[in-house]
C-alpha cells in the first residue's frame, strides 16, 4: 500500500455536469459588459439565439432568462447596482440554485 495524498479544490467538489461561469456574462468572454445586457434583449425581443450558458444569463438567478436580467446588468454597469446571485460577475463558480435552466458551455473561466 502506498501513502498517497489527494487534495480537492472547490472546483473538484462540484458535480461533473455543473459548468462554472460568471453571473451575467452571457457571451462567455469572462467579463460583464454592455454587450451582455444587449444580448439578453436581442434574445428576448429580436429572436437572437439563446446563450449557451443560461445560468450566466439568468443574472438575478430566479430560474428564468427575462428582461430583468438585462436590467440588472445595466444597473450594475451604470448606476452602481449589484448582481444579487452567486457566483457573481468576478468569480467563477457553479449555480447554487436548483432550477430548470442549465449551462451547456462557458469559456470565460
Amino acid at each position: 500500500a502506498t501513502n498517497e495524498i489527494y487534495t480537492l479544490s472547490l472546483h473538484d467538489a462540484l458535480p461533473i455536469s455543473e459548468e462554472r461561469f460568471k453571473r451575467g456574462d452571457t457571451d462567455g468572454n469572462g467579463a460583464l459588459q454592455l454587450t451582455d445586457g444587449i444580448r439578453i434583449l436581442n434574445t428576448l425581443f429580436m429572436g437572437a439565439a439563446m446563450p449557451v450558458c443560461l445560468d450566466a444569463a439568468d443574472t438575478d438567478d430566479n430560474g428564468v432568462v427575462q428582461l430583468t436580467d438585462g436590467i440588472v446588468i445595466f444597473q450594475f454597469l451604470f448606476v452602481g447596482g449589484t448582481v444579487p446571485a452567486e457566483p457573481g460577475p468576478f468569480a467563477c463558480g457553479g449555480d447554487p440554485t436548483d432550477d430548470d435552466i442549465d449551462c451547456e458551455a462557458y469559456d470565460g473561466c
